[in-house]
């Protein structure tokens, strides 16, 4: 088995497109050569502005097998949730969410 949780995701489940789900800590190198563990992206976080860290998700969205230069890449898109909110880790929920956000990006 692989150690990176998103791609055991997409293994045992082959048929999804992506997922929703709360960041992990991971290793951060800092200019010191010092290594703190922080939530994962959390820069990508911080430049969302103040918000409370509760709300953050990530959606992974792993591209079609057919992709012509990153077949089934992993694509991890920080994501900051409504106080009230909960989306629902489905692919027809989670798809069109990606899709807006790519558009806005590329705007």
């Amino acid at each position: 088995m692989q150690d990176d949780p998103d791609a055991q995701f997409f293994q045992q489940h082959p048929r999804r497109r992506a997922r929703i789900r709360e960041p992990g800590k991971q290793p951060f190198h800092d200019r010191q050569r010092a290594v703190r563990f922080l939530d994962e992206c959390e820069l990508e976080f911080r430049s969302l502005g103040p918000h409370d860290p509760k709300r953050r998700r990530i959606i992974v969205w792993r591209a079609p097998a057919d992709h012509p230069t990153h077949p089934n890449h992993l694509l991890k898109i920080p994501f900051l949730l409504f106080a009230d909110e909960t989306v629902e880790d489905t692919d027809e929920v989670l798809l069109p969410i990606i899709a807006d956000i790519m558009k806005q990006a590329a705007n």
